[in-house]
Formats: C-alpha cells, structure tokens, sequence
C-alpha cells in the first residue's frame, strides 16, 4: 500500500474524533432517560428526591453502557476484516488496508473495556461480541473482556470461558499481519488466565487448565485436558469419576 504512513496518520486523527463520537454519543440516551424520569416522580421531599435522583442515575449509566457496547458492536461489524467462506486465515502486508481495518476494530473494542466488564457474564456480553462478527451459540459463559478479533471467533453451545482468558484471532510476523479463525466446540472450558492464540481448535469438551498458553495453530483433540506453558496433553478424558 502507497503512503501507509501517512494513511495511518490522517486515520489515526480520524479515528480519535470518532472515539469521542463513540463515547460520546451514548450520553444523549441516557440524559434523556434522566429527564424523563426525574420530571415524572421528583416529589417536594428532598430526601425521597436524593433516592431517585441515586436510582435514576444508575438506570442512566446502564443506558449508556448499551448505548456504547450497541455502537462499537455495530462498527466493528460494518468494517471488520471477513475471512472468505471455506478459508481459515487470510494473509496481508503489514502496511496495508487490512491493517488499518483490524487495528480499527482492535481500537474500539478496547473502547468498551471499561463497561464491558460490568456485563460479564451475561446475555449482554455475548450480544456485544455477536454484534462485532463473532459466532456464539446457547447457553456460553463468557467471563473475559478479552475476546479480541471476535469476527474470527466461533464459541459452541455451552462453552465457558474464564476470567481474565485472552483470545487472538491474530498476529504480525515477517511484515505481515495474519488474521485466522479460533473454534471453540460444544462443551470445552477455557480456565481462567489462558491465552489462545490464532488458527486453534479446543475439541469438544476439552478442558485448557487455568494459565494455559495454547499457540498458534494448535488442535487440541475432543475430551482431553491440557495444560501449561506451552499446553501439553496431562489426562486423556476430561471426565470426572465421582467417589
């Protein structure tokens, strides 16, 4: 790509105007809210007014939280980078449109960090993350606000995921940035503190012990449970055999 570094530059700029447009924009709702019920039920009793103002205030701060997780969601979705259907990874030089388009998206998930993890685990949370591309099925735990690059992402039904887990759908190595898909099937548990990294696939009801570091590419098989840095086989079933 042609005068990246300027590119990168004016976008940069850009970028910055639309994350106060990002943050920003949420309040209009939640003031609105705020007006509407103040004017309804302040009383002439300071005390019951303090007690509604307090309420009030809270409603409005989760009006804004899904005001803002709404508008991230939505951008990260018009302008996220798609893998072609059939193919698992795409490949671009690093100064490239590409680039530019993920390191947005990487920007304004980072922008709802700060209310996303008030929303963990829970309904809102996996609706955020379907909104931004990724794929979710029913009955998933998501404990973390570090599902980064959820257009590659694809959680089965009744994944958990643990707090504080990290998962890349990316990398950057030989002046190139790799954008590859991470499956998590049906039943698997991702302990709390692991790092999956791009292009992995935890089998159906496999278990990653907490602090794990699952590297690129790697396929860890249906039922067994692995752990360690790097991840190695440690039992073969993940099954528990109750005394």
């Amino acid at each position: 790509m042609r005068n990246f570094a300027l590119a990168q530059t004016i976008g940069s700029g850009i970028l910055l105007l639309y994350t106060i447009v990002l943050w920003g924009l949420p309040v209009a709702p939640a003031l609105a809210v705020f007006d509407a019920v103040t004017e309804q039920f302040l009383v002439d009793d300071k005390v019951v007014n303090y007690v509604i103002y307090g309420l009030t205030i809270g409603l409005c701060f989760m009006v804004y939280i899904l005001s803002l997780l709404f508008m991230s969601g939505m951008t990260q979705r018009i302008i996220h980078v798609r893998i072609p259907e059939g193919e698992d990874k795409i490949v671009d030089k690093l100064e490239s449109w590409t680039t530019i388009r993920w390191a947005v998206c990487a920007h304004l998930h980072r922008c709802t960090h700060p209310v996303l993890v008030h929303t963990i685990p829970s309904p809102i949370c996996n609706a955020y993350y379907r909104l931004a591309g990724a794929k979710i099925g029913k009955g998933v735990q998501i404990n973390s606000i570090n599902l980064n690059d959820p257009s590659v992402i694809t959680v089965e039904d009744k994944v958990v995921v643990g707090g504080r887990s990290v998962i890349n759908g990316h990398l950057v190595e030989k002046g190139q940035i790799v954008l590859a898909r991470v499956h998590l099937k049906k039943g698997c548990l991702i302990g709390a503190g692991t790092t999956i990294q791009p292009g992995v696939t935890v089998g159906e009801g496999a278990v990653i012990a907490t602090n794990g570091l699952v590297g690129k590419w790697k396929k860890i098989p249906a039922g067994e449970v692995w752990a360690g840095l790097p991840v190695k086989q440690i039992k073969k079933s993940s099954e528990r055999n109750d005394a």
